[in-house]
C-alpha cells in the first residue's frame, strides 16, 4: 500500500493526498461495506482520501464521508448498495467506481464502473429500473418488459475494471489507465 501513497505523492506533487480515518470514519465503513473487505477498509483506515484531485484518467478518489453519503442517499449508489455494491469514486462525468462485496477473494473486492443514469426509481413499477444495460441484455427482454435491478442484472450489466481493489489502486498510482470511462463503452 505505501507504494500506492508513494506514487500518488509523486504524480500529484503533495504530500496530503490521504489521512488516517477516524474511529467513527472506520465504525461507518465496516458498518456500510462489511467485515469481508478486509483489504479494502485496511486502505481506508490508513489511506483516506483528502480533498483527492482528478487523477489523469478522470477518477476522483472520495473520502469516508463522501462514500457513505454516495451509498445512501446520492443515485444510483443508493440502490446499488442494498446489493453490496458499493461507490468508492467518482468520474469526471459523474459516472462511479464501486467494489463488489459479494465477490471477495482474500479480503479484495471487485472494481466495477457505473453509468451515473445506470438505474433509477420507476414510479409505474414501484420498483428499481436499470436504464443502461448492454444491448445483449436488453434484446431479451419482451415487450414493455423493464430490467429490474437486483444483483444477477447488475453482474451483466456492469462493467469490471479490475479483479482487485488494490490492482486498482497501484495501477491508478501509475497512471495505467487512459480515460477510465472509455470501460462504460
Amino acid at each position: 500500500m505505501n507504494q500506492i501513497i508513494d506514487n500518488f505523492s509523486e504524480i500529484f506533487k503533495r504530500e496530503d493526498l490521504f489521512s488516517h480515518a477516524t474511529e467513527t470514519e472506520i465504525s461507518q465503513l465496516k458498518k456500510l461495506f462489511g467485515e469481508k473487505v478486509n483489504k479494502v477498509i485496511e486502505f481506508y483506515c490508513k489511506y483516506q482520501p483528502n480533498n483527492f484531485p482528478m487523477s489523469k484518467s478522470y477518477v476522483q478518489l472520495i473520502d469516508i464521508d463522501k462514500i457513505i453519503i454516495e451509498n445512501t442517499i446520492g443515485e444510483p449508489g443508493k440502490f446499488m448498495a442494498e446489493y453490496g455494491v458499493y461507490v468508492f469514486a467518482l468520474t469526471v462525468g459523474g459516472n462511479v467506481l464501486c467494489i463488489d462485496t459479494n465477490d471477495v477473494h482474500d479480503g479484495d473486492a471487485n472494481v466495477l464502473i457505473a453509468d451515473s443514469n445506470f438505474c433509477s426509481y420507476n414510479e409505474t413499477h414501484n420498483c428499481v429500473e436499470i436504464g443502461v444495460a448492454p444491448e445483449e441484455v436488453v434484446q431479451h427482454l419482451g415487450e414493455g418488459e423493464i430490467l429490474v435491478l437486483n444483483y444477477a442484472n447488475m453482474t451483466k450489466c456492469l462493467k469490471k475494471i479490475e479483479n482487485s481493489f488494490l490492482t486498482f489502486m497501484l495501477k491508478l498510482s501509475k497512471n495505467e489507465y487512459d480515460d477510465i470511462e472509455a470501460y462504460l463503452e
